[in-house]
């Protein structure tokens, strides 16, 4: 808490409204007049164009060349094009765009020039692609990537107003379905068909440069901005999963931001490249071809700005710290366990007074204190537990759930001793627990050979049934509150059926949708409070994985990945995000007693000073 001396002399500033985070939402737009996949578009938000696509999903019969505008509500019907085609690239403005390239019934090299209301014949590619990207003016544009004949091209075209010359200097790697935006000097070129589908290269006139590389990989990915402020979304991780995730792009990191609210691919968009604050995306696909626009802003409000401080609406004095409330942090190597383990939800704690429970292999009744700096053997839980649930801290803990045949049985835990207690109403194994030894949540959980949704509740003697889960699944990880607000996320199960991404939230009484990790996955380790939570590890099955993500309570943010992929590790549940560990766990070679141990720079975020 900030005191009177250390503020003593600042200017505070008084704020109606609390400042937003510099995060951006997709918002509903007007839908296009004709419903259409592979489109091509450019321009801006509040004047913007789409051209040419296909109203027949996969059927070139189907090709249009009609253009509409967009006035930033609505779209109105333009001049055609000579000839439908999809698969091309547009780039320029409303009033002086190009289209080029594409697919009829066969690759073509067409290029047509739209000057707002009628389009005209302009200087055609020296090779004949489709699915690849551009950027520029009409008078001054860059295209490259796509597919060609015979093969994926990483040639690079430049457009003078009159004809397209090839640039000496091609992308560093040869790709299609890729996404770009910007000006013919300062263009990028994002994900596609090569490698993991995450390249990022930038263009600066005349050679690319290979960049830090995006969090999810995908093809057919829509991109809008600059170099310097950009954002991409949506597309396709093969073999057909149409995608929401959006990042944003500040020149240095890429950022997991709010998702597209319905997964899609195919779209016409905005990369006319003058900011990544602003974008549109309109049609493609699926289901069908959709005429729907979404709309991507950032808030008009005041934004937060680290060190700021402020009165909110004249009354309480307020301070933002670091991201927004998702600290930034690092895994660093800890010290070896004493038992190789796989644990499932059987750790509890703090960093410096941490609890591993259990686990397999049998007999798997192993208990280890780990105090920061060591682990040692603590009293052994009376019975195997392996894949059970935990909450508490290392002298009030609480073990619930579990094998053997999914095992209603529940022991308390005061730092030395276990306590049997009243047992689960329903006996079952890998369920994602949160809350504390007197008042906690055991949500989902498998009982061959279903997966579960029911939630029980503690009260600190006896189990009751809760609200249950809007999706069942097992193997998740969970945190916050079980009285007031708490989060599950992850699992094997739910929608869908497998790696699941989803999040529910507890508002002390049911759970409800919240929005989705980056990474879906399973057998994943997590904890933390309600609006500081973590997650890290699991399989996205099959295989394991090295992704982390911190949740602020309303979105997942990947943070810095584990050194080593695992799933099934121990880990701590209280005040996770600050700090935890992966203890043990399924490494891709068995089971291992290594440990990380995850530590933030700063945990602050909004917070009452005074």
């Amino acid at each position: 808490m900030a005191t009177y001396k250390e503020i003593k002399g600042v200017t505070i500033q008084t704020k109606e409204q609390d400042p937003g985070l510099f995060i951006g939402t997709w918002s509903s737009g007007g839908d296009l007049t004709t419903a259409r996949e592979w489109l091509m578009g450019s321009g801006t938000q509040t004047e913007g164009f789409v051209t040419g696509g296909r109203t027949i999903p996969g059927d070139n019969s189907g090709n249009t060349g009609k253009t509409e505008k967009y006035d930033g509500s609505s779209w109105s019907e333009s001049g055609d094009m000579s000839a439908g085609r999809n698969q091309g690239v547009a780039y320029g403005t409303d009033s002086a765009g190009v289209a080029s390239g594409g697919y009829t019934t066969g690759l073509v090299t067409t290029t047509e020039e739209f000057g707002g209301t009628s389009w005209t014949s302009g200087g055609a590619l020296s090779t004949a692609r489709r699915l690849f990207a551009g950027a520029g003016s009409q008078t001054a544009g860059v295209v490259y990537g796509g597919a060609a004949a015979p093969g994926v091209s990483n040639a690079t075209e430049t457009y003078n107003g009159t004809a397209y010359t090839n640039s000496p200097n091609s992308l560093n790697t040869a790709r299609e379905s890729v996404g770009g935006s910007g000006t013919s000097t300062a263009a990028f070129c994002a994900g596609g068909s090569a490698s993991s589908g995450t390249l990022y290269e930038e263009w600066d006139g005349s050679s690319w440069t290979e960049k830090t590389e995006m969090n999810t990989g995908r093809i057919y990915v829509g991109a809008s901005g600059t170099t310097t402020d950009a954002v991409i979304w949506g597309g396709d991780i093969p073999p057909g999963t149409a995608q929401t995730a959006t990042e944003a792009w500040n020149g240095t990191v890429w950022t997991e931001v709010n998702d597209l609210a319905t997964a899609r691919k195919a779209f016409g968009t905005t990369n006319f490249g003058s900011t990544g604050k602003s974008a549109f995306s309109a049609g493609g696909t699926p289901p069908g071809v959709v005429a729907a626009t979404e709309e991507w802003s950032f808030p008009s409000s005041p934004i937060l700005v680290e060190g700021m401080i402020f009165l909110s609406q004249g009354t309480t004095l307020k301070g933002f710290g670091k991201a927004a409330g998702i600290p930034s942090g690092t895994w660093a190597s800890g010290p070896a366990m004493n038992h190789a383990r796989e644990g499932g939800n059987s750790g509890f704690g703090t960093t410096t007074a941490g609890v591993a429970v259990g686990g397999d292999p049998s007999p798997g009744a192993q208990v280890e204190h780990y105090d920061g700096t060591s682990w040692t053997n603590a009293t052994a839980v009376p019975a195997f537990r392996g894949q059970g649930g935990t909450a508490g801290i290392q002298t009030a803990g609480i073990i619930m759930g579990g094998f053997p045949s999914d095992t209603g049985l529940c022991y308390t835990y005061n730092g030395s001793s276990w306590t049997e207690i009243a047992e689960l109403n329903t006996g079952r194994n890998v369920g994602m627990p949160f809350g504390s030894s007197t008042s906690a949540i055991y949500a989902g959980g498998f009982i061959n050979p279903n997966n579960k949704s029911e939630a029980e509740e503690w009260n600190g003697s006896a189990w009751s049934e809760g609200s249950d889960l809007n999706d069942s699944r097992r193997q998740g990880s969970g945190g916050g509150s079980s009285s007031a607000a708490g989060f599950v996320v992850g699992g094997y199960g739910g929608s869908p059926s497998t790696n699941s991404n989803q999040t529910e939230t507890w508002n002390g009484t049911s759970f409800s949708e919240a929005n989705e990790l980056n990474t879906g996955r399973a057998y994943l380790t997590g904890g933390g409070e309600a609006a500081l939570g973590i997650t890290f590890g699991g399989g996205p099955m099959p295989g394991t994985t090295t992704k982390t993500e911190t949740w602020n309570g309303t979105s997942w943010t990947e943070q810095s990945d584990l050194a080593t992929s695992a799933e099934t590790s121990f880990g701590t549940t209280s005040g996770a995000a600050v700090g935890t560990y992966r203890a043990g766990g399924r490494l891709p070679g068995g089971l291992t007693t290594t440990s990380e141990e995850w530590t933030v720079d700063n945990a602050l975020s909004t917070v009452t000073l005074s």
